[in-house]
């Protein structure tokens, strides 16, 4: 959405499984679990940013509710919804003639089903700030299926599938990025890509520890 030179644009970690509780560890919602989990893991990474807590759809901005999005309640695991999607997590990024001007990350309180679910959202959505603060902003190619894959996801997926065999959370059943392969062997995205690898490359040996 561009208004005035000013763009809106979104990044979403979609649920498409059931998160177990089998041997996961139970989580408090609020700001107290996340400033741990971030100085735990991800100290000094998430800059020029926010959280934002949602357990109410008024917890969203305009320009989220005005592109569909919800607060789904217990029917829908207290995630975000719009249409079908339901979604753990999200990054809402402002930026003026290119230019970040701020963006915010939104963890509804379905995203503390577990502690580990709510770090690999809070991973995810990261990254993308951190592309963001760049300059590196999120672009996709349509698959032959007409699904969309975007650069940032390709990246996010990797991050995660790492993430998850490093913090031995396999047997969780977290739910992770699709894989959005598309996006890598479309050239149009070639540039955009390999000026994410540097980044993405640093951030994984940052959070492997």
């Amino acid at each position: 959405m561009d208004f005035a030179g000013y763009r809106y644009s979104i990044s979403e970690m979609l649920v498409s499984d059931d998160n177990t509780l089998n041997g996961a560890t139970e989580a408090e919602f609020g700001r107290d679990t996340v400033i741990n989990v971030e100085k735990a893991h991800y100290k000094n990474q998430f800059i020029r940013g926010s959280w934002h807590f949602v357990d109410e759809t008024s917890d969203l901005s305009p320009f989220l509710r005005g592109q569909g999005y919800s607060f789904g309640g217990n029917n829908n695991k207290n995630l975000l919804v719009n249409g079908d999607r339901k979604v753990w997590g999200l990054t809402e990024i402002v930026t003026h003639n290119g230019i970040l001007v701020w963006q915010r990350i939104y963890l509804p309180k379905g995203a503390f089903i577990s502690l580990e679910q709510l770090d690999l959202t809070m991973g995810h959505e990261i990254f993308h700030t951190i592309l963001n603060n760049a300059r590196l902003f999120d672009d996709y190619t349509l698959s032959g299926t007409n699904k969309r894959s975007w650069a940032h996801e390709y990246y996010t997926s990797r991050w995660e599938e790492q993430y998850v065999k490093f913090r031995g959370w396999q047997k969780l059943n977290l739910d992770m990025e699709s894989f959005n392969t598309d996006a890598f062997y479309d050239k149009s995205l070639e540039g955009l890509i390999n000026k994410i690898k540097p980044i993405f490359n640093n951030y994984l040996k940052s959070t492997l520890k």
